[in-house]
């Protein structure tokens, strides 16, 4: 299309918005206009057009974006017409503490008072600026003093610890992160969690209230919405649902947000149980779901001989899958537009991945394309991960090609550069699973979507627009690229939307123990009253304060029950191997521990465990006589040795080598999932029972009685000291926890690259 003709529409599309006040449909165009005239010569005229386009769609930043990344351009001040003017004071209506708002960020804002009850849900597309909108909500507040911050995973809450410190605003505030935290309610504080960790930290602080509290993602109340990769999100609903209840009862002001959910409407709804969550708990919703920033173009690939993407006309023709996704990321490279390569499973990721590497010409053509970047830090980040890891691993590989890899299995911080790495030139694409959704921005302007699953499941409609959402960033491009090998991803993001829903509002839903803690009367059904009173009749009469029973909340009552009898026969028959254990773990810095009193402690929690990976490491048995669990094994390997050291072991000492890329795979999943998720609940619950029960035979405070807590520290941040669990959360190189965990004033024998994180975290150690 050319100029005039595209002039011509977009002066349609604004006459038609006027008319039908459709702001979402005229932000889509707008966009698509800024796009086609960014690197065109442009006029005074034209510049005020776009001037008045920008600020008529609320986004300013379109034009400000315009003149600082792509043309350079200003309006000559002869030339500035009344629109012009009346554009600059619309802009400076956004201003917001130093920061220029898009009009739906101000409108988000201006719905808290501070003489009312504000209590919002959000929902709008991943270029809107939550969280940032998060933060000027309570700098506008001024009076919140105690503030809660829910995130979903570590890498996030860890994210938006450095943006708090860093913000002046916050300088007056104590910051907390970890559940044991020690905090004074009469001082300023922010505490930021997951919902685990909040769980966790109410155990500890059931009196404490919020004045404002923001739950990121808050759709994982819905398990229908959880078709996750990671072992550790099987329970997510559950965790979510019950901090969302505790957080109601503790906080005056609440913003719930997520991208993309379908909120239920009164007149046409058959499924409300999160209208009645809203009508109890006094929410109202908030939908801006069809404001996309930053617009999307799709791309079908079929069999076609060629397609013309941006300016590049690329051959395409009937060929396989690998050689299609080749083709586009090489002709999509000479324009400098990173390219995020979706995959329904890590396999997937790391297959892609070691194809384009076996690929000689486009080595040289990655490593050209990026020879103009600075590679100071990438060649300090190879060789760094050559040092630790060998040269075998596949995501070393793809490395030296410019290819990145991301997946759940990859270590935290090595994730973490090969995003920086991305965002700033020095790799040309990147192969991702779904984790590239969770809190991961990008500069990519196009995303290739090579599957319509999500592990071995179908993707939904809200997972296809998440990873759409990828596409493209706010204030670096105005249009995103969808690129889809599968042909069915487009007719995912138009089918019909799911509702959310919440179990706990609504009466015919099917619901479990853990439920009954957080549903009202009006919501259980005869059938779920009667357990709930036969339930609660159980736990009276174990006669135990409640502090202790309804710890770990996400634990089924009724496994509860059981394992405290368990506890209480174990400690009956006068054995000493809990005690035995417990005095272990202090000796050799827990590299060694009891073999025999650990499998005592596991034959106790045995059958309350229901997760199946680790009933396996369980069930398998090691040795000439079977006679200890692989678990116990695996779990002594990595107090001695950590992670490297049971890689090692996987590819060199055990019977049946394994190749680097499955063990490091292997390990991570082992650590990551099943040891800091999985094994640190069943070994927490049965601290606190075997705790009370002993400070209740000496006649003692529980916190006098020694118990696990060494090692579940040691399984949930793979460090003891406050400052060690920090980084380990913030996710740093191995060496430099291990540094920090350590009391004694030794030298730092850091390689080049871990010097360099160790000075960028300088903050977290203080």
């Amino acid at each position: 299309m050319d100029r005039k003709s595209r002039t011509i529409d977009i002066i349609k599309s604004y006459n038609e918005f006027t008319k039908t006040n459709n702001e979402a449909k005229f932000m889509k165009d707008v966009c698509v206009f800024f796009d086609a005239e960014k690197n065109e010569d442009l006029s005074d005229s034209e510049l005020n057009l776009l001037l008045f386009l920008a600020n008529k769609v609320g986004v300013p930043h379109y034009f400000n974006m315009l003149k600082d990344k792509y043309n350079a351009a200003e309006i000559s001040t002869d030339n500035l017409g009344m629109s012009a003017f009346s554009s600059f004071l619309n802009e400076a209506s956004l201003k917001y503490n130093g920061k220029t708002l898009h009009k739906y960020q101000k409108q988000v804002i201006d719905f808290f008072n501070t003489d009312s009850k504000n209590r919002f849900l959000l929902t709008a597309p991943t270029s809107f600026g939550k969280t940032f909108t998060v933060y000027e909500i309570i700098k506008k507040m001024k009076n919140y003093s105690n503030i809660l911050l829910i995130f979903p995973s570590i890498s996030l809450l860890s994210e938006n610890f450095i943006k708090i410190i860093n913000d002046d605003y916050f300088k007056d505030f104590k910051v907390h992160t970890l559940s044991e935290t020690e905090f004074n309610s009469d001082n300023k504080n922010i505490f930021i969690f997951t919902p685990e960790r909040y769980l966790s930290f109410i155990d500890r602080n059931s009196t404490i209230s919020f004045d404002f509290a923001f739950i990121d993602e808050m759709y994982k109340i819905d398990n229908g919405f959880m078709i996750d990769e990671k072992q550790s999100e099987n329970e997510r609903d559950v965790s979510y649902r019950i901090a969302l209840e505790f957080v109601c009862n503790m906080t005056k002001d609440i913003l719930l947000a997520g991208p993309y959910m379908h909120l239920p409407l009164k007149e046409n709804e058959t499924k409300k149980s999160l209208l009645a969550f809203a009508e109890k708990k006094e929410f109202k919703f908030l939908d801006f779901n069809d404001y996309e920033i930053v617009d999307k173009q799709y791309f079908n690939i079929k069999g076609k001989h060629s397609y013309c993407i941006g300016t590049e006309n690329i051959v395409i023709g009937d060929i396989k899958k690998n050689e299609k996704i080749a083709r586009l990321i090489k002709a999509l490279s000479f324009s400098k537009e990173n390219t995020i390569i979706y995959c329904s499973q890590r396999s997937k990721t790391e297959e892609y991945a070691k194809y384009l590497c076996d690929c000689e010409d486009t080595a040289k053509l990655f490593n050209k394309r990026c020879k103009e970047v600075s590679n100071h830090r990438y060649e300090l980040f190879i060789k760094h991960i050559e040092s630790v890891f060998g040269n075998d691993w596949i995501v070393l590989k793809s490395l030296k090609s410019r290819i990145g890899i991301h997946h759940g299995l990859i270590p935290k911080y090595i994730q973490k550069e090969i995003i920086n790495l991305f965002n700033k030139g020095a790799l040309v694409c990147l192969f991702s699973t779904t984790t590239i959704t969770e809190g991961v921005n990008t500069t990519a302007k196009n995303i290739i979507i090579t599957s319509d699953k999500k592990g071995l499941k179908p993707l939904k409609q809200f997972d296809a627009k998440n990873i759409a959402g990828r596409a493209g960033r706010f204030l670096e491009h105005y249009v995103g690229r969808v690129i889809d090998l599968n042909n069915k991803f487009e007719d995912i993001i138009d089918s019909p939307s799911a509702t959310i829903e919440h179990k706990n509002y609504d009466i015919n839903s099917i619901k479990n123990e853990v439920d009954y803690q957080i549903t009202s009367k009006e919501f259980l059904s005869e059938e779920d009253l009667f357990k709930k009173k036969s339930l609660d009749r159980d736990i009276e009469s174990l006669n135990i304060p409640d502090e202790i029973f309804n710890a770990f909340k996400t634990i089924n009552p009724k496994d509860k029950i059981t394992l405290f009898f368990r506890i209480k026969k174990a400690l009956n028959s006068n054995t000493n191997h809990i005690s035995m254990f417990i005095q272990s773990l202090t000796l050799n810095n827990m590299k060694k521990f009891d073999w025999d009193a650990f499998e005592y402690i596991l034959l106790i929690i045995y059958p309350i465990i229901n997760e199946r990976k680790l009933k396996n490491l369980i069930d398998t048995k090691i040795g000439a006589s079977g006679q200890y669990s692989l678990l116990t094994v695996l779990l002594s390997s990595y107090l001695r040795d950590g992670f490297m050291g049971m890689v090692n072991y996987n590819t060199k000492e055990r019977k049946e080598p394994i190749t680097t890329d499955q063990a490091i795979r292997k390990v991570a999943d082992c650590i990551y999932n099943i040891f800091k998720y999985n094994l640190v609940k069943y070994l927490g619950i049965f601290d606190i029972f075997y705790r009370y029960q002993i400070s209740e035979k000496k006649n003692v405070n529980i916190d006098e009685v020694s118990g696990l807590g060494i090692l579940i520290k040691k399984l949930e941040h793979n460090a003891l000291t406050d400052r060690a669990r920090r980084l380990s959360d913030f996710g740093v190189p191995f060496k430099l926890v291990q540094f920090y965990d350590d009391d004694s004033n030794k030298e730092k024998l850091f390689d080049r690259y871990e010097s360099i994180i160790d000075q960028e975290i300088s903050s977290l150690v203080q």
